[in-house]
This record gives C-alpha cells, structure tokens and sequence, in this order.
C-alpha cells in the first residue's frame, strides 16, 4: 500500500490561480464597458438622427407636375425646417406646406405673403397692382382671378406649372396659415446627377 501523499498546493501556485482568474474577470468587465459604450452610442446617433429630421431638416419625394420645370416627380428635395422660426417666408420662395382637410404634404412656391394683393388679369400674374416678375412660369394662366387680399398670418402659394396645378387659386385650398408651412426646400438632393439649388 503506497502512503504517499500528493503534496498540496503552495502558496504560489493559489496566488498564479487568483491572478488568472482575476484577469479574466477584468476582460469581462473591459468588453461588458466596451459594448454598453457602443450601444449607447448608437441609441445617441439614432436620437440624434431622428431628432434632427424632425426638427431641423427632412427630405421630400416630389410627386406630380404642379412644380414642373423647377421640380419633377420622384426628384427629392432637402428642406430647411428651422429657418423660418427666425426668418418671415419672403415671395418665391419654394416650401413644403399641408393643404386644409387634405393628406400629405405639398410643393409649391410663395406668390404672395400677408397684406398683398393678388389678381391675374390676361392670364397674368400681378401683385399690389403690378405685373409680378414670374420668372418660374413662362405663358398664361387658362383663368383669371379677381382681387385677393393675402390675410394676417397666411400665405398665397402657387405650383409653377401654373395651368397644372392644385394651389391657393382653387377656393377649396385658398390661402395657407404659415404655420401649415413644413419648411423651405433648398436642394435638389436626388438623382445624383440632377444636384442643384433650388431658385427662389
């Protein structure tokens, strides 16, 4: 019968034990930081993403003729939704709005703002009395229309296919309050090779 005992284990060996084990608990810990701090960085990009598109800008699909040849459809446009917290829409300015009991919103240009007085005379677009510089529509208008005064807070828009278009000229839609108005569009952002500014 063999009484030899297994030596047990010293000291050194306990210590070598502790410290693998301990490094292993601080990789754990270091990856555990390291995933919380990516995700947390993504839910931060994802907020901030969202935040800013509801905020700050959007992009538009165009849809239908109303806006032809400024705007076509399917063409996307990058719209400013900031700006007019500081600045008052100005004339031809180009702006997504909602209309009145209709879905959706809607591309159209600033013909008019509040206190003018629109008419079309001949097919003619005039403000205040005078013939409008309507450098975006080039003909005449199929009807006319008499003496309109833009009111208090409200805007008067027009699609620049003016023979084509659903627009504040149509009494169901009439003039638009300014705080139905999403934003400016700035860019043609979509296709690629269509890229430009958008003329105000």
């Amino acid at each position: 019968m063999n009484n030899t005992r297994r030596p047990r284990p010293g000291p050194d060996t306990n210590t070598r034990a502790d410290h693998t084990y301990s490094r292993m608990q601080t990789k754990k810990k270091t990856k555990h930081k390291e995933f919380r701090g990516w995700i947390l960085a993504i839910l931060f990009a994802v907020v901030l993403a969202l935040s800013m598109r509801l905020f700050v800008f959007e992009f538009i699909r165009v849809e239908g003729p109303c806006m032809e040849p400024t705007l076509y459809t399917d063409q996307r446009v990058f719209v400013d939704k900031i700006s007019y917290h500081f600045t008052e829409p100005q004339r031809n300015e180009v702006v997504i709005c909602f209309y009145p009991r209709m879905e959706g919103t809607y591309v159209k240009r600033i013909a008019a703002v509040a206190g003018d007085v629109v008419e079309i005379i001949d097919g003619k677009l005039y403000i205040n009395g005078e013939l409008a510089d309507d450098k975006y529509f080039k003909g005449t208008m199929n009807e006319d229309m008499p003496p309109f005064s833009v009111p208090e807070d409200y805007l008067f828009v027009m699609g620049d296919n003016r023979n084509n278009a659903l627009d504040s000229r149509n009494p169901i839609i009439g003039p638009i309050p300014e705080d139905q108005i999403l934003g400016k569009a700035l860019f043609i952002i979509w296709p690629i090779d269509k890229w430009s500014i958008i003329t105000h």
